[in-house]
């Protein structure tokens, strides 16, 4: 693959003001995904719990600011925006009803797993499940699964859900709009403005009301280092193994992206270095009881926007996390960021995960486009029917395998590897094609 040209390679050190004005611009690209992704799986954690959220927030904060810094500096050592993982995002909806110390310690077993599987050179032999459309279907799954939580997110929380649902369609197009007609360096920024303008148009035209300021619960002297009530489930456990699939599909593909653009000479040590960093991050992650990290590929556009490859203006990013989880007042901020917009932004990033999904299998739709579709629309019609059942359906499955059967992420992974590797599949040279 040809290398780009940048302006500062990727073991470079830039000037001190440089690395500030660069690792700003990572800090606030970072920032947004932490707080949709987190204020979700706070929500479902602790409730109405103004405090409990802000903990978990700060727990966030201070994680991802960790794991971005090892993985910099110790791990791939690639120019990578970490963050919370959108497929684990899908595991602990789906999973809401059990405890959730099965759901974090099972993401914590399955951290250790990837972990081990990294230190022990284990991981190519997984590599053979993940075809190109297993690969495109994972990003297709993970969008379409979190549909009912973006729904009830833009409908929450007023007594005329169609007046949020309008804002919320006018806001998505909006920053399509905005995606489309920017400039490169502000569409790296784009969501984190929306975060800002959104919430105060939303109060202005939409609520008619400024949100009563409340004083900030107690600051980070009460975090917890372990999730009460730990308890084992095995279908829990099962069910995250499945996400951890997909996870890790997920991770090595944005570490090989950005280590083909950058024309690295040792991707594979990276890759399972870099692997290795996010399994102990996602043990980290249950231990602490909030949502596990991942390598986001969306950093070789802001690469390309800034010419900057640098690797070390993250390192100032991720200082700038870890800082932030200690000053509860400015995350509590983010507190007062509406639930549609919080929604409409969540649908917006998963519209850019289905053009991934789409780019991915757009040359295998060309060469067997029959057999792709059925492939993928069994897979992402039971995935989404699972995720959209009926609360009197769910109560009606048996308990031991209703986290499983509810989980709609599951169903779909386990629809997609079934249908291709035992229905459709392919031997010989056809076979090794779709790898």
């Amino acid at each position: 693959m040809e290398t780009v040209k940048f302006k500062y390679l990727l073991d470079d050190h830039l000037p001190p003001a440089e690395t500030a004005v660069y690792g700003l611009q990572w800090f606030l690209v970072t920032v947004p995904c932490i707080i949709i992704l987190g204020a979700i799986a706070g929500g479902i954690a602790d409730g109405d719990s103004a405090a409990g959220q802000l903990r978990y927030l700060q727990k966030l904060f201070f994680l991802t600011g960790l794991i971005m810094l090892v993985q910099v500096l110790r791990g791939h050592r690639l120019p990578l925006i970490v963050g919370p993982a959108a497929v684990l995002l899908s595991g602990i909806v789906a999973t809401q009803a059990t405890t959730g110390g099965a759901a974090y310690f099972s993401m914590a077993l399955c951290g250790l797993v990837l972990a081990g599987l990294s230190w022990f050179k284990l991981l190519h032999r997984l590599s053979r499940l993940f075809t190109v459309r297993i690969v495109g279907i994972v990003l297709l799954l993970i969008a379409f699964t979190l549909l009912p939580t973006i729904l009830n997110l833009i409908t929450a929380g007023s007594d005329n859900p169609f007046t949020q649902l309008a804002f919320a369609m006018i806001m998505i197009l909006l920053l399509l709009l905005g995606q489309r007609l920017l400039p490169d360096i502000l569409k790296s920024t784009l969501v984190a403005w929306a975060l800002l303008v959104g919430s105060l148009a939303y109060y202005t035209l939409v609520a008619g009301a400024w949100p009563q300021t409340a004083p900030t619960p107690a600051a980070a002297g009460g975090w917890q280092l372990a999730v009460a009530g730990f308890q084992f489930d095995s279908v829990v456990f099962i069910s995250f193994l499945f996400c951890f699939l997909a996870l890790t599909a997920n991770d090595l593909g944005s570490i090989q992206s950005i280590a083909g653009l950058l024309g690295v000479t040792d991707a594979a040590k990276r890759s399972n270095d870099g692997l290795f960093v996010t399994g102990l991050g996602n043990a980290l992650a249950g231990l602490l009881g909030v949502i596990g990290p991942v390598n986001y590929s969306l950093s070789s556009g802001i690469m390309l926007a800034t010419g900057c490859a640098s690797r070390f203006p993250l390192a100032v990013a991720a200082g700038a996390l870890i800082i932030v989880a200690f000053i509860p007042a400015i995350i509590s901020v983010f507190s007062y960021v509406p639930p549609v917009v919080i929604g409409s932004l969540l649908c917006f990033i998963m519209c850019s995960q289905v053009a991934a999904g789409m780019l991915v299998l757009g040359k295998d739709l060309e060469t067997s486009g029959f057999e792709t579709g059925m492939i993928v629309g069994l897979s992402l019609m039971l995935g989404t029917l699972a995720a959209f059942l009926p609360a009197q359906v769910t109560t009606a499955i048996p308990a031991v395998v209703r986290p499983l059967v509810t989980n709609g992420f599951v169903v779909g992974i386990t629809a997609a590897l079934l249908l291709e590797h035992v229905i459709y599949a392919q031997t010989g040279s056809k076979a090794k094609q779709r790898r």
